[in-house]
């Protein structure tokens, strides 16, 4: 039973794999790829993402084609990291194929706790984005009550590193993993980020080193 259940997984990713775009190590801002992510991405539902993120934001649902017809918003707000996924507040009240969801940017950093967006390469910006439409992906394949045991488990440091290895690796294998790879090489190496900052993101998140290694092991790279 084991071995049918893992032939049925690998075949459930053979096939959702044929429906995303090749892993790409470095896109640009010029690239002819963003025309092809602007047809990918048509019928996503994306509300108030200004010109600034637009192309980054297509290029990385371009890889996310179980998130069609997900209402997904994106909203400027003061928080702790410079990005964050979250359910709409009244999720609980609504059919699983009816939430609606909000994808924070965060607007101000404080002594150095934190990166704005706008100060990511515009690669890594891809990757970070992605990273936080694999929160979608996996807050779309929970109960309502998953989704509420998730928001809990988050506030305890143990939980939070096993989700967010969970969604770097939802990241990788929709074919993201070189720009989620760039985005923690630049928070760690080359960013004016507090050591703090730094040492709380190896410790919850994996270090491009490890991503590396995790890519390795799918044949997409």
């Amino acid at each position: 039973m084991k071995y049918l259940l893992t032939l049925i997984f690998s075949l459930f990713l053979a096939h959702s794999w044929a429906f995303l775009p090749d892993p790409i190590p470095q896109f640009f801002s010029d690239s002819a790829n963003i025309r092809r992510a602007e047809l990918y991405a048509e019928s996503y539902v994306h509300k108030k993402l200004d010109a600034t993120y637009q192309e980054q934001a297509q290029i990385a649902m371009s890889h996310y084609p179980e998130l069609k017809g997900v209402a997904i918003e994106f909203v400027r707000k003061d928080i702790k990291t410079t990005m964050a996924s979250r359910p709409s507040i009244d999720f609980i009240f609504r059919k699983k194929e009816n939430r609606q969801y909000k994808i924070y940017i965060d607007t101000q950093v404080k002594k150095e706790q934190g990166l704005l967006l706008s100060d990511v390469p515009y690669n890594a910006q891809i990757g970070v984005i992605g990273h936080e439409l694999a929160h979608i992906a996996d807050y779309e394949n929970k109960t309502t009550m998953g989704v509420v045991l998730t928001g809990l488990g988050y506030l305890f440091h143990p939980f939070r590193r096993k989700l967010e290895h969970k969604v770097d690796e939802i990241t990788i294998a929709h074919g993201l993993g070189h720009q989620v790879k760039e985005f923690s090489a630049y928070v760690l190496n080359e960013s004016n980020v507090s050591e703090k900052y730094k040492k709380y993101k190896r410790k919850i998140y994996y270090k491009p080193q490890q991503l590396s290694t995790l890519m390795s092991g799918y044949s997409i790279y």
